[in-house]
């Protein structure tokens, strides 16, 4: 049975979904952001797993996979209006995510 969220904390880590994949693909500053923080190697991000925070919008830490099978965790905050802004957490992870930065 699964905990039910408190808004301010963290949630369980779920697999990622449509979604999720869509906040990676659709925001050219995270590709811009992973390309220099790994030598203009990243052309495929795949997300597997997230997290997720209700605050005034929805902070997300997402796991994800580039083409050379590393792994990365990114923070996305998604305001209640308009675009999410990224802020790229630069190392490589284990399971599961933690939620401290």
């Amino acid at each position: 049975m699964s905990k039910p969220q408190i808004y301010g904390g963290w949630g369980p880590e779920q697999r990622s979904d449509a979604d999720i994949q869509a906040l990676v693909d659709n925001n050219p500053q995270m590709i811009s952001l992973l390309r220099a923080a790994m030598n203009d190697q990243v052309l495929q991000v795949t997300s597997l797993t997230y997290r997720s925070q209700v605050v005034a919008g929805i902070n997300y830490v997402v796991k994800v996979r580039t083409q050379n099978n590393e792994h990365v965790l990114l923070r996305i905050f998604q305001p209640l209006p308009g675009q999410g802004q990224l802020e790229l957490v630069k190392f490589k992870v284990t399971e599961p995510i933690p939620t401290e930065f």
